[in-house]
């Protein structure tokens, strides 16, 4: 799967971003111009600069602890830095600014399609678009429709139906394979050394796979997992 990324309109964000920390009273777009300034160094090609600013960006949020999304730009910085997916949704998940979310969550789509891993990079990417469309944001639903055209995905799949909120159906490729390891009785180790993820990955996933699935433990994972394994012989 290419889903390439566009050149992102980083510079005008930043700027205004810029102009409301130097002149506003909020503070709370901090958190967005410190991950713009990453992108914007990744996109020269700066990965020290990029990793610098990452760095810079975490100890901010460590000095100010009450800064929620300061504290996600911080992790959206590292996801950006690493390619790491997981990172991604985590931030994402962690965001309170609608806008913020629906841009880790494009970031995390795209990190899952450099892995080649089209049925999350879909799934991500379908999801920053309803969170773009909610928001009126027509750039970034402009912008999801044309990677995902140059990736062969045609828009009249564009339905928020094709994949349930819930329930078995509403698991990605990777979260279904990660619930049948898990079920197998695999330690979060033992399924990361499977599928070449580490613990962490495994466990944040595992966290969305039980919110999914409406349930709390391994042992009712399990048994979902064989009654869905029944249904499909």
């Amino acid at each position: 799967m290419s889903i390439r990324p566009h050149t992102y309109p980083y510079v005008r964000d930043l700027e205004e971003h810029l102009r409301l920390i130097l002149f506003g009273a909020d503070t709370a777009t901090d958190s967005q111009a410190a991950v713009l300034l990453v992108r914007g160094a990744l996109a020269d090609s700066d990965l020290p600069r990029a990793a610098q600013l990452a760095q810079s960006t975490q100890r901010l949020a460590g000095d100010k602890p009450g800064e929620r999304d300061l504290a996600a730009a911080a992790v959206h910085a590292r996801g950006l830095i690493e390619r790491d997916s997981a990172t991604l949704e985590q931030a994402a998940s962690a965001y309170s600014a609608p806008l913020a979310r629906a841009r880790a969550t494009e970031d995390a789509g795209l990190a899952w399609a450099a892995q080649a891993s089209q049925s999350d990079a879909v799934a991500r990417l379908r999801e920053a678009y309803a969170q773009y469309e909610q928001l009126g944001n027509a750039e970034g639903m402009a912008r999801i429709r044309s990677r995902l055209r140059a990736a062969g995905i045609t828009l009249h799949h564009w339905k928020r139906a094709d994949r349930p909120a819930f329930g078995w159906d509403s698991l990605t490729d990777t979260e279904r394979r990660i619930a049948d390891l898990v079920a197998q009785g695999l330690s979060n180790r033992q399924v990361g050394g499977q599928m070449f993820l580490s613990s962490h990955t495994v466990a944040f996933h595992l966290r969305h796979i039980f919110w999914k699935l409406g349930v709390d433990s391994r042992v009712q994972l399990a048994r979902l997992a064989a009654e869905q394994a029944l249904m499909e012989t």
